[in-house]
């Protein structure tokens, strides 16, 4: 062996070494902190009763305070005890009723025991008559939580509706429920010991998924999308039941060359062999050609399946098929020209938003193609406040007012003019029944299989009554429509409207 190989081969072992090292001194970190949380758990369990106890105190305290003001209150009410016999009847049992009865009311249940029922000075009747005490305690502790969650947020800049999340709730229920003293966990133990802990509890959410799956079939969705900085292209593969949709796995396809009929086949049947074919019993892919192919293949393989095209991405093939029209193309064209030139200049965008009233003609949708369209009706919606801008004295006498050519010109001609708005509103009764189509596909709110027939019928009709050239627009939509139909969007029209 030569020299240069037993000093390569010694620094091998080294690196081993110092690796085993490390991952022993992790492993150890860890047991030790897993033993510290049982001892706590130890320390905890012994604690309950006294924390039960305090409970229990607390509330005996507080329904002994509201019984003393309701006596107080019923002796205001009749000047004094002396009154109360005034017309013979006994005060013990009537007021000794009316007590148990306000009391019971008035005294929260351990069920109604949430953030307020963890602070004491928080917890009041519904009924009370000092409502102004508790009220400002309540808005002093909201301000400061409030306070809290906030500068958390901002400081760490993160979305706003963190605010409304679930788990940060939980959070402050947990936090309230611990009491001080309490350490925060560090980073080493949220990604070593409760990501792990965290994994396994969704792990086995997914095993009980997987009960329903086996009753009722699972459909297995393929999404892919391509990165345009890098060109990177992920195929993302989700499982989806009347329970939940849950994502499991992505696929890097950057490096394969040639992504055929035959590539897309064996990566499906390795996920449906991966995912338990049992389970499995459609498969929902995007409308390319070689998907289609690779679909139809394996449905020749696995008899149960049915392979269909995603309905999304269908009509949004149809309305770009749309969009290729010359008479189509040519509005959306000076609507972009339009959106272009006031959304390149700060100045443009405030001056459209003093004779709009603050509103935007910008604004996603749903699908790629589709913004086009939303565009275009945004831009007839605001047409008024539009021309108003562009004949405004602050427009014309701004640089662009008086520009002879260019971007600012056209996009004035464009606005100012009569052509653009017809052909733009009708181009809306075309397309407006198609996006409706689409928003109901495209929702999670219920299942849409056994609508999508009757919708995209009701679609052709709604074009047929509001168009002239409905015929050019119906071979566009069939064109697209017969790709993507399959027996299950007939079986699932019988069922939801027969």
């Amino acid at each position: 062996m030569s020299h240069h190989a037993l000093m390569l081969l010694r620094k091998y072992d080294k690196y081993t070494e110092r690796k085993q090292h490390k991952e022993n001194r992790q492993k150890r970190r860890k047991d030790e902190f897993l033993s510290q949380l049982i001892e706590e758990e130890d320390e905890h369990e012994g604690f309950i009763d006294e924390v039960s106890a305090i409970r229990q105190a607390t509330r005996e305290s507080i329904q002994s305070q509201h019984e003393w003001h309701r006596r107080e209150e019923f002796r205001r009410s009749t000047g004094g005890w002396d009154n109360i016999y005034e017309e013979g009847r006994s005060s013990h049992g009537s007021a000794r009723e009316h007590n148990r009865e306000r009391t019971s009311k008035s005294i929260p249940g351990e069920s109604e025991f949430t953030l307020r029922g963890a602070i004491p000075e928080l917890v009041r009747s519904k009924s009370s008559k000092q409502p102004k005490v508790n009220d400002s305690f309540l808005k002093s502790f909201r301000r400061k939580i409030g306070e809290a969650v906030s500068k958390f947020i901002i400081y760490e800049r993160l979305p706003f509706q963190l605010a409304s999340s679930p788990w940060l709730y939980n959070l402050i229920q947990v936090a309230t429920e611990v009491g001080q003293g309490v350490k925060l966990p560090t980073p080493y133990e949220v990604s070593d010991v409760y990501l792990e802990s965290e994994y396994q509890r969704v792990h086995d959410w997914v095993n009980v998924l997987k009960t329903h799956w086996k009753e009722l079939g699972a459909t297995l969705m393929c999404d892919g999308w391509t990165n345009s900085l890098n060109q990177m292209h992920i195929i993302n593969f989700l499982v989806y039941c009347s329970k939940g949709t849950i994502f499991w796995k992505s696929v890097d396809v950057s490096s394969v060359r040639s992504r055929d009929a035959e590539f897309y086949y064996r990566l499906l049947d390795s996920v449906v062999e991966e995912i338990g074919e049992n389970y499995i019993v459609q498969i929902v892919t995007d409308n390319e050609a070689a998907m289609k192919a690779a679909g139809k293949k394996l449905m020749l393989k696995r008899q149960h399946l049915y392979w269909t095209s995603c309905a999304a991405h269908c009509l949004d093939l149809c309305l770009e098929d749309i969009g290729k029209k010359p008479s189509v193309a040519k509005v959306l064209d000076e609507a972009k020209k339009v959106t272009c030139f006031i959304y390149n200049h700060i100045w443009t965008v405030d001056l459209m938003k003093k004779y709009t009233q603050g509103k935007q003609i910008l604004r996603p949708a749903l699908t790629r193609f589709a913004t086009h369209f939303i565009q275009l009706e945004e831009i007839t919606r605001q047409k008024q406040g539009l021309r108003e801008m562009f004949n405004s004295k602050e427009f014309k006498e701004s640089k662009w007012g008086k520009q002879k050519s260019g971007p600012a010109y056209e996009a004035k001609k464009i606005v100012l003019g009569k052509d653009f708005w017809k052909k733009a509103n009708d181009l809306i009764k075309v397309y407006e029944p198609l996006v409706r189509v689409l928003r109901l596909v495209d929702s999670d709110e219920k299942p849409t299989m056994g609508f999508i027939y009757e919708a995209i019928d009701r679609a052709k009709r709604a074009i047929q009554q509001n168009c002239r050239y409905f015929t050019e627009y119906e071979k566009i939509i069939d064109n697209r429509w017969n790709f993507m139909h399959s027996d299950l969007h007939s079986a699932g029209k019988i069922k939801y409207f027969i």
